[in-house]
């Protein structure tokens, strides 16, 4: 074994030898390749001018070669640089109808040496058409028309992929939407090409979009290609996540700092604060968005100095693209400040006194409202935790304050000219200190919702909802006490032997075990003696 080691050692130390002698010299070396590049590349052909439309000429010309790389042409329109591209092809576009133009090549390296310039050729864009003669059908052969030989739709969770391939070059434009009215947007590509790609962004996972496909002829002239639908892929969880914990907004000189706290959930994406001087922002576009990302404050700088009051929600967006109806507050340049006070923010308006702390609901006269205006009844205010439903005609309401809770209204309790809807939170440990949150029409029209994260502390709660006509005039509120409890944390007394099981069992282990294990050995010494 000895003689082993010894024999590994020496091994070691001999494939060791040559690398530390080259280490001793300080010599290295070094290899190195190129030298000034002189040699330009060689002279493309340009093989053809192309006229594609009115405004438009596709050109083609053959590969250069170069004793290293060829790494683009200079396209050159009437003697005057027009373009580079790495390509052997270019549309040019945005030309004059029945206008020539005269084209040439030249080729670059790495080292910008420029080869000679090519041939020549010319072209002339298209004629603009005739206008149509009453009664004649020409317009409508298929030379003057767009004829779709293929369209491909592919779609993932957010995305979808459009294919589109014509008998002759056309323009196209596909357009897409959640109704026939395509709003959500379009596509344009700017030259005329018989096959043509492009993907839409930022879609909804397993959602179906209208969409539309226009091809334009070479002469400008518009037609539908297709029209349909397409879904994306994935089980959309139309779900509104929690809202943010304890939102809040205080100024700072003219600035303003926000913080909140994030919610408990798996699938949280980011938080995005949106702004607004005219109202509670209610959709995640409603204003100008102050912060996206998953942190806990932001800074808003400067903007007492150019509104007030200054009205801020922040929505929770989840990784399936839903997002919570919004937690709100509101900043005042000077004066009471939401989550300074108890009172209540009124969306565009000024707030107004805090009513009475008992529970009680009332629905105003306001002679702006109809006769029979519909409000909800109080046992049509729902809180439901853990599947279990609860109403503001409960007598009693207790919510386990660890686990977040849905607060809810039929959208047929509410008249339809009552849009907003604000809950108001006071802290259980500080009545001073509140927090407001929207409720929006839920995904399935049937109710207005909020999702309010766990407030993690134990007491009495008064919770506030006020709904406001078009006008921002309070016309109902109602208030309720909720009790928060730590239900969790709640166990029952066991009695004995089941104390002695789960109190009195592991410390009696511990004290009489040692002793027990000194006598059994004492035990089995004496009796071996």
């Amino acid at each position: 074994m000895r003689f082993f080691t010894s024999f590994l050692l020496l091994c070691i130390v001999v494939t060791a030898l040559p690398v530390f002698a080259q280490q001793d010299t300080g010599d290295f070396n070094i290899k190195v390749f190129g030298a000034e590049d002189i040699v330009a590349p060689t002279t493309p052909t340009l093989i053809s001018a192309t006229p594609i439309a009115t405004d438009q000429i596709d050109i083609a010309w053959s590969t250069a070669t170069d004793n290293f790389v060829v790494s683009g042409y200079v396209i050159s329109r009437d003697g005057l640089p027009l373009a580079t591209t790495s390509l052997t092809t270019y549309s040019d576009t945005g030309l004059a109808a029945s206008t020539t133009y005269t084209y040439s090549v030249r080729a670059f390296d790495p080292s910008f040496n420029y080869s000679s310039s090519s041939n020549l050729l010319s072209a002339t864009t298209l004629d603009n058409p005739p206008p149509p003669v009453a009664g004649d059908n020409a317009g409508q052969s298929t030379s003057a028309r767009v004829v779709l030989n293929e369209l491909r739709i592919e779609s993932g969770m957010s995305t979808t992929s459009f294919y589109i391939a014509t008998a002759r070059p056309a323009r196209f434009e596909v357009r897409w939407g959640r109704t026939g009215a395509y709003e959500l947007g379009y596509v344009v590509n700017d030259r005329y090409v018989s096959s043509y790609e492009t993907t839409i962004t930022d879609l909804e996972p397993g959602t179906t979009y209208e969409y539309e496909v226009v091809g334009y002829t070479q002469f400008g002239k518009a037609f539908v290609l297709e029209q349909g639908q397409f879904t994306t892929l994935g089980a959309k969880v139309f779900r509104a996540p929690a809202n943010v914990n304890r939102f809040s907004a205080a100024p700072e000189g003219v600035d303003v700092k926000l913080n909140w706290s994030l919610p408990f959930t798996d699938n949280l994406s980011s938080v995005r604060i949106v702004r607004s001087h005219l109202g509670f922002p209610t959709h995640l576009s409603d204003g100008a968005v102050v912060y996206v990302g998953r942190g806990n404050s932001v800074l808003d700088e400067d903007i007492l100095a150019r509104y007030s009051p200054v009205y801020y929600t922040a929505f929770v967006v989840d990784e399936s693209g839903n997002f919570s109806s919004g937690a709100v507050a509101l900043v005042y340049a000077a004066g009471p400040q939401t989550g300074t006070t108890s009172v209540v923010p009124v969306p565009g308006g000024t707030p107004r006194p805090p009513v009475s702390t008992e529970d009680t609901a009332f629905a105003s006269t306001s002679p702006t409202l109809p006769a029979n205006t519909r409000m909800p009844d109080v046992s049509e205010i729902f809180i439901t935790q853990n599947d279990v439903r609860k109403s503001f005609a409960d007598k009693l309401l207790a919510l386990n304050s660890t686990d977040s809770f849905t607060l809810s209204i039929p959208k047929d309790a509410v008249f339809e000219s009552l849009k907003t809807i604000i809950v108001t939170l006071t802290d259980p440990t500080d009545a001073k200190q509140t927090y407001s949150f929207l409720l929006r029409l839920n995904k399935d029209q049937t109710a207005y919702e909020a999702v309010l994260s766990p407030l993690l502390v134990e007491g009495i709660s008064r919770a506030t909802i006020d709904i406001y006509d078009y006008k921002s005039a309070v016309v109902g509120t109602y208030i309720k006490s909720i009790t928060f409890t730590d239900t969790k944390s709640e166990v029952e007394v066991p009695i004995f032997p089941d104390l002695l099981i789960a109190k009195g069992l592991p410390i009696l282990l511990v004290a009489i075990l040692p002793a027990l294990i000194g006598f059994l050995i004492f035990f089995f010494y004496r009796r071996r003696r």
